[in-house]
């Protein structure tokens, strides 16, 4: 599973295009000749991936267009994990004015929003969630390794470390949180399953799998984000799994001046277009799932 993780981080620093740029700009500081036409195409690589314009058409042609049929009474919605922001919880464990059941939203809650619709408007009996227990420490090794530099500097730092360490001990159960939000939208408990733990898109397509074969439910509506979508019922479809799909986050944004100008968000949106690019081909090569 270590392994697994570090390639994938290896392969998303590779294809990173900030990472490409940086290494780029050194090779033109440190040759002695004029390099016009690296200088030239670094510009426009630079360009082109920092516009919202690109990571739009990309994200529009990834997408899998939906099956989900309005009139179909579903026997189970599955809503794949990942819609509450567990690092926040982390971040601000130590606040006393949060409420305890305060649930911090992101832009992929969508999803839940979208899985609850279709079970407390009778198109699907139940709600399947797959309980993920975030730890900050599982991630990756990067942030040990800043935590015993910074202890061997001040006390300020060795403070910073300290807290540093406690947030990687603790955890946070995604489908608690869940649970919250459902209870205070006045929706019964009893329509929420939490099928298996999982930590993976993988995990989740196997859960569901021995939870259908075990409870012979026989239509199955996916739930998932559209750049996600694509990857997820491959590897639904890899284990014999074939459900409608529903896609939420779909791309709408209408061509604007905006969209042609750098910007973070263009970087950002541009990374997440690249990291399922990276997935997709990393679990492709491995068999996990089925074109």
């Amino acid at each position: 599973m270590l392994k697994t993780t570090l390639f994938k981080m290896v392969l998303l620093t590779l294809f990173n295009p900030l990472m490409l740029f940086f290494i780029g700009m050194l090779f033109l500081v440190f040759t002695k000749k004029s390099r016009k036409l690296l200088t030239i195409l670094l510009t426009l690589f630079f360009y082109t991936f920092s516009i919202p314009f690109t990571s739009h058409m990309i994200s529009g042609w990834w997408g899998v267009a939906d099956t989900y049929k309005p009139k179909e009474k579903y026997d189970a919605a599955v809503v794949l994990a990942g819609v509450v922001d567990v690092e926040w919880y982390i971040k601000k464990d130590s606040l006393f004015y949060v409420p305890n059941n305060y649930v911090q939203t992101t832009a992929q809650t969508e999803r839940l929003l979208a899985g609850l619709y279709f079970v407390t408007s009778g198109q699907a009996n139940e709600l399947l969630l797959g309980e993920w227990i975030y730890t900050p420490g599982n991630k990756t090794e990067k942030s040990g390794n800043k935590t015993e530099k910074s202890i061997n500097k001040t006390d300020k730092s060795f403070n910073e470390a300290e807290e540093s360490v406690n947030e990687e001990e603790k955890s946070v159960n995604e489908a608690e949180k869940v649970r919250m939000f459902l209870a205070s939208q006045g929706i019964s408990q009893n329509k929420l399953v939490l099928y298996a733990q999982v930590s993976r898109t993988l995990d989740e397509a196997r859960g569901v799998k021995a939870y259908v074969r075990k409870t012979q439910k026989k239509k199955i509506l996916l739930v998932t984000s559209w750049m996600h979508m694509r990857r997820a019922i491959a590897m639904f479809r890899n284990l014999d799994l074939y459900p409608d799909i529903f896609s939420t986050n779909k791309p709408r944004r209408k061509l604007k001046f905006a969209m042609f100008v750098p910007s973070l968000p263009g970087f950002t949106d541009m990374f997440d277009c690249i990291y399922e690019l990276v997935a997709y081909s990393f679990y492709f090569a491995k068999g996990d799932l089925r074109p």
